[in-house]
């Protein structure tokens, strides 16, 4: 079944710790690392097909919808959906970074599921990196003959200016000798389209779990899937400068 799944995701191996407060939207910051949204239980499994459609679309972010311990629906980051029986399994778990497109009441239920959660994110934490590789890979030969040097401006011989943005994109050998001949996929304004599910707003200035050129310094920098979490929503920060002085504010819980 593992060729059916329309993410690139290995299936999770069945001896590692699964949350079972069932039901659950899982989004990929990174490898091994998931973000957990809780959802109703009194809602409709189509209702909440519907949901994790719409959060893979608009985070542009792969996600798991977990119904039951072998039921989930694994979504592309277009929305299109793969059912299958292994739901994402152990890594580290955070929760309440991203926003789910719709809100519900914080019932009872949900409550207990949410320390469940709490419970289950501890025992999952760590530390994460990013992508230390930048998601390059190593250059054939004829590459190397055709990417090395800069252009005039110091650039590196592969990228161009977009026209819509003016920012870098392509492919090239990454300058830094750290990653000596290894191609680098750089990306522009215009392809970020990881935005959030409640406001729309991006969620980062660059696209997630990629890279940009930096023209200050001539070097290729990655940006890790965790940048989202920087992200409020115009409303939350509103209410956050509004809160009296003194008090705590307790943020929206998104579930």
């Amino acid at each position: 079944m593992e060729q059916n799944i329309t993410v690139d995701q290995k299936i999770p191996r069945q001896d590692l710790p699964l949350f079972d407060g069932f039901p659950y939207l899982t989004s990929w910051i990174s490898p091994a690392f998931y973000h957990y949204i809780l959802l109703p239980q009194d809602k409709s499994a189509r209702y909440l097909q519907d949901i994790a459609a719409t959060q893979a679309w608009r985070n542009d972010l792969r996600a798991c919808l977990v119904l039951a311990p072998r039921e989930c629906y694994y979504y592309a980051t277009d929305g299109t959906p793969t059912r299958h029986e292994a739901p994402p399994r152990g890594g580290i778990a955070v929760f309440d970074k991203l926003a789910l497109s719709r809100r519900f009441p914080i019932t009872a239920e949900l409550a207990v599921r949410k320390l469940q959660l709490i419970r289950f994110a501890g025992e999952r934490s760590g530390y994460i990196f990013g992508d230390l590789t930048k998601g390059g890979r190593s250059a054939t030969h004829d590459e190397i003959r055709e990417l090395a040097g800069t252009q005039v401006d110091g650039v590196p011989v592969g990228l161009v200016r977009c026209s819509q943005c003016n920012q870098w994109k392509g492919e090239c050998l990454d300058p830094s000798p750290h990653f000596l001949n290894q191609i680098m996929a750089v990306h522009c304004f215009c392809d970020n389209r990881n935005r959030c599910a409640a406001c729309g707003d991006l969620l980062y200035r660059y696209k997630l779990n990629a890279n940009y050129f930096e023209e200050a310094d001539g070097q290729i920098w990655h940006v890790p899937g965790f940048s989202a979490f920087e992200h409020r929503c115009p409303e939350v920060i509103r209410q956050t400068s509004q809160a009296p002085k003194g008090r705590m504010r307790m943020d929206l819980l998104e579930m």
